[in-house]
């Protein structure tokens, strides 16, 4: 990659370094792992869907914001992701798709209204580093990508390190690699191994399903909590 590149990725490429309640954390993943599940239906860019997540966890961290309105946050994060982009594929996705995707819960006006405070929070620059953008046209791991963007344990970590981590899982040889590296590297291997041990005892889990594209297509999340799209 070209150490300009390189420069300007780390620079746009934030931390978040205040805390968020575990509270907050579950539902903050159960947003994501919904804004996924859509993403995944409409056949949207992984960078997409990590700017999504991005913007989501940004706000939450913060502002607090009731369970209830969880998926306001959620879908008007996902259309401000769509608009940066997917400007160059015929996905578009307007406030008339945010009210009908949120079943009319929500009014155009506060559609807008969080739509303006999310881009207030971003100063209006939604050129966010993603993980994938270090790839820079190297193959992207997309299951790891994903697989560390849907969980929160690895919500504090910058996307350079965490590309690092993907990058390296694989490889034989680790030792030419800084401690954070490794330490994400083992972490993100004893949560897989965990999760295929779960799998085993035939426990449900989100898989990655390939749906032919008709419109913007709503998800639902079955939930006790109250993100009910």
């Amino acid at each position: 990659m070209d150490l300009d590149h390189y420069n300007y990725l780390l620079k746009r490429d934030i931390k978040l370094d205040i805390s968020i309640t575990e509270q907050m954390l579950q539902m903050l993943e159960m947003l994501i792992h919904w804004i996924f599940q859509v993403g995944e239906q409409n056949k949207l860019e992984i960078k997409t869907i990590e700017l999504a997540a991005i913007l989501s966890k940004l706000f939450v961290s913060k502002n607090q914001i009731h369970s209830e309105r969880a998926d306001l946050l959620g879908i008007v994060s996902l259309m401000i992701a769509v608009k940066f982009n997917e400007c160059q594929t015929k996905i578009q996705i307007n406030v008339q798709d945010c009210v009908d995707q949120c079943q009319s819960k929500y009014s155009s006006g506060e559609i807008t209204d969080m739509e303006i405070s999310i881009l207030s929070l971003i100063e209006y620059d939604a050129n966010i580093t993603t993980i994938t953008d270090y790839f820079d046209g190297e193959d992207v791991q997309t299951d790891l990508v994903l697989f560390v963007t849907l969980d929160s344990e690895f919500l504090y970590f910058q996307k350079y390190e965490l590309f690092e981590a993907i990058r390296n899982f694989y490889s034989q040889d680790t030792s030419n690699l800084s401690q954070n590296t490794k330490n994400i590297i083992s972490k993100i291997s004893t949560k897989i191994q965990h999760l295929t041990t779960k799998d085993e005892k035939k426990t449900p889990k989100i898989k990655k399903k390939m749906i032919k594209k008709q419109g913007f297509k709503r998800s639902i999340i079955c939930s006790s909590q109250s993100i009910t799209l």
